[in-house]
């Protein structure tokens, strides 16, 4: 398993980050390999089993980038089997309720912060290899980073509450659930998307806390680290989309040679 100092970095300047939607441990070493400050394995809108899931983590951090899991929901089981396949913290879909935050970080820490079932022999701990386990279990519940998606209208409304929750490293918005829970499903960047995105940063900020966004391009990215987020992710398939849809726009217009 990889150690990060991902946290420590976020404190210093904005950290750029990439989404891997799809199963693939060599897709997610290739991403890694390409200069992102850490990968996240998307394994919410993503296919992955356990077993590809674990080796798309080993993929990321044998190219010296720490991985975090999205996983499918916010239940105990996904969250376990994150963190011992070595992932480097976890990203929660749609939390909107203070209990909801404080189960997310109560099933990712271990005794006395939390409830995480303890095993020596998962790759976290080295297959048991690790040589004090009471430094495992300290350095991993340091280490953990544990990131709730504010997504929805209901989640903006207790964002107060949910801010006041010890243990959470980064509040991440999901513009595109957002933007569909206010009503702007066709339009993800309408100005009042925007202004709900800007005052959701600002709040974060104002309680000491890291921010976090998703970013599809980089004037989004200027945009995003403006208004204070330090957390940014893309995503890999927009990449591919754009690329090919203006290789192939250019391409086309080739004319053959006879």
């Amino acid at each position: 398993m990889l150690w990060s100092d991902l946290k420590k970095r976020l404190d210093e300047r904005p950290m750029f980050g990439c989404f891997v939607t799809f199963p693939s441990p060599s897709l997610t070493e290739f991403t890694a390999q390409m200069g992102f400050d850490f990968i996240c394995i998307d394994n919410e809108h993503g296919i992955m089993d356990y077993m590809v899931m674990e080796n798309m983590i080993r993929g990321s951090q044998c190219a010296g980038v720490p991985s975090i899991i999205r996983t499918p929901a916010n239940r105990p089981e996904y969250i376990q089997k994150a963190l011992d396949s070595g992932a480097n913290g976890i990203q929660i879909p749609m939390v909107n309720t203070l209990d909801e935050v404080k189960e997310a970080v109560y099933a990712a820490n271990y005794p006395p912060f939390g409830k995480r079932g303890f095993d020596f022999l998962p790759r976290a701990c080295d297959y048991s290899l690790y040589p004090n386990k009471m430094d495992y279990l300290r350095k991993a519940n340091e280490q953990l980073m544990v990131i709730p998606q504010i997504e929805t209208v209901e989640a903006v409304e207790n964002l107060e509450q949910l801010l006041t929750v010890d243990g959470v490293d980064v509040f991440f918005i999901g513009p595109f659930d957002l933007a569909v829970s206010m009503g702007y499903a066709h339009n993800p960047r309408h100005p009042k998307v925007l202004q709900m995105i800007e005052r959701c940063i600002s709040m974060i900020q104002k309680k000491g806390k890291i921010a976090g966004v998703y970013a599809s391009d980089v004037e989004q990215t200027k945009q995003a680290v403006q208004w204070g987020a330090s957390y940014i992710l893309t995503d890999l398939t927009q990449a591919m989309t754009q690329w090919s849809e203006q290789y192939l726009q250019s391409v086309k217009k080739i004319e053959s040679i006879k």
